[in-house]
């Protein structure tokens, strides 16, 4: 098998270490000599960039992945469960929403691959293959801190509803707050949430982040102004403040009790 960089990664993130768990924004410059290769890129929204990573450790098979603080024996994951950089071919593969395109150069939103990475190729995302809203997985780790968990979980309501918007934002704290209080950052196995039915955004924004729908049982519509999430035989009441829907910023930087307040659990 012959591999052959089509380009580089572009990024403020040199050493793969300092890599945040998201990524960063990225650009992808390509080599001239696959210029004809961008014919009609502009049809796609995403792409999944595949890059080679230079230096990673190829003879090993089990890790312990970021997030996981247990060293012993309990933490080990197999490589081919997760994204570690360490396998037998270290190809990394990451979803991107394009920018724009100036010439060779692809600006991405966010890339997890450092500054001078060789990209061994790009392929349309397609939401009528690649998207399995059911899919499942078991957590494998904690996010580091509370504003890593609110980056985690924008980027899953972003990906979901499309737009920023202020009830996406508000989605966002009310499953932060739950999350980083009432479950130690920790996330249940499975979700059961209620929603106000006229508050369309909220709705995208839960269901992005819990995967919880209608069809499953898991996602039920009432008519107060709340948010309900049940754990373990507990209800958990966010009782929502009159906030100004339209600026997510400062939805995102507001203190809790001026969004919401909690009853029960």
């Amino acid at each position: 098998m012959t591999l052959r960089s089509i380009g580089v990664v572009r990024c403020e993130v040199r050493e793969r270490k300092a890599m945040p768990p998201l990524g960063v924004p990225a650009q992808v410059e390509l080599f001239p000599e696959y210029a004809d290769g961008l014919l009609r890129l502009e049809k796609h929204s995403h792409i999944w960039v595949l890059a080679w990573l230079e230096g990673a450790q190829r003879d090993v098979l089990q890790v312990t992945p970021r997030g996981v603080t247990d060293p012993g024996p309990d933490g080990l994951h197999g490589v081919f469960a997760v994204r570690s950089p360490a396998r037998p071919n270290p190809i990394g593969l990451t979803a991107a929403r394009v920018v724009n395109r100036q010439g060779l150069t692809l600006s991405l939103d966010r890339l997890d691959f450092a500054d001078g990475t060789p990209v061994i190729d790009l392929k349309p995302y397609f939401a009528s293959r690649d998207l399995v809203f059911s899919a499942f997985n078991a957590p494998i780790g904690r996010p580091a801190s509370r504003q890593a968990l609110r980056d985690s979980l924008l980027m899953q309501a972003l990906s979901f509803h499309g737009e920023r918007c202020g009830d996406l934002a508000l989605g966002v704290r009310v499953v932060e707050h739950f999350r980083s209080e009432v479950l130690g950052m920790g996330e249940p196995e499975e979700w059961r949430v209620q929603v106000p039915l006229e508050r369309p955004c909220l709705i995208d924004a839960l269901m992005g982040i819990t995967r919880a729908t209608p069809g499953r049982g898991s996602l039920l519509f009432q008519g107060s102004d709340s948010v309900r999430l049940e754990h373990q035989g507990s209800v958990y009441e966010y009782v929502l403040a009159a906030t100004d829907r339209r600026d997510p910023g400062t939805v995102l930087g507001a203190p809790e009790e001026e969004l919401f307040t909690l009853r029960g659990g």
